[in-house]
């Protein structure tokens, strides 16, 4: 099977953000706490036959690929793409779960449901959905065979579930850290996941 595959992604998650622990970071643009960012050097070896990279135009993305660059990965000036940004999550942007449920409780339910929710103030899934099967699409045709992305955590828990043809209200299975790497195949029939938190 290994013969057949169309692309190689190396989806890489940003490093820790300066943002308070347990809210939800979409849309901010937070820098890097600075910390976290040692797990990095163990992935440089895999990353040097990357054909092309992508990268979220956020400040973390930017902050953690110009870290790799630092630390001596061959990478070419990357694509900035506006469709590898985080989710935008509205008004709940750098809320706790319990601060969302004192303020808009009766908004929990639907978004347990997922599919159909609108953050308030904020994007639709449906449209996250959308813009990240458009990239995933982007990378299946691309000439490249091997393509590093670095994104964040909402966008590649989204690609894993579309790549497998699970449904993304299930993004949730997939803990993805921080300043880690995912291995994603991409094959005329569906994706094979190589890789995860490496």
């Amino acid at each position: 099977m290994t013969d057949l595959s169309l692309t190689r992604l190396f989806l890489l998650r940003h490093g820790p953000t300066s943002a308070p622990p347990g809210c939800l970071v979409g849309s901010s643009d937070l820098p890097l706490s600075g910390q976290g960012l040692t797990r990095l050097q163990n992935i440089m070896s895999q990353l040097e036959h990357v054909a092309c990279w992508y990268c979220s135009p956020l400040l973390r993305t930017r902050q953690t690929l110009e870290h790799l660059q630092f630390l001596g990965c061959p990478l070419e000036k990357p694509f900035y793409e506006e469709r590898l940004r985080e989710m935008n999550f509205g008004r709940w942007e750098l809320q706790s779960y319990a601060d969302i449920v004192a303020k808009d409780e009766e908004q929990i339910e639907a978004w347990n449901q997922y599919l159909d929710f609108i953050f308030p103030e904020g994007e639709a899934v449906s449209a996250f959905i959308a813009r990240t099967t458009a990239m995933l699409r982007l990378f299946a045709e691309s000439e490249h065979n091997t393509i590093g992305v670095m994104t964040h955590g909402g966008v590649i828990r989204t690609m894993i579930c579309l790549a497998l043809g699970i449904s993304p209200k299930n993004y949730l299975l997939f803990d993805v850290q921080p300043a880690s790497l995912t291995i994603l195949d991409l094959y005329s029939e569906g994706g094979v996941l190589r890789g995860l938190n490496l």
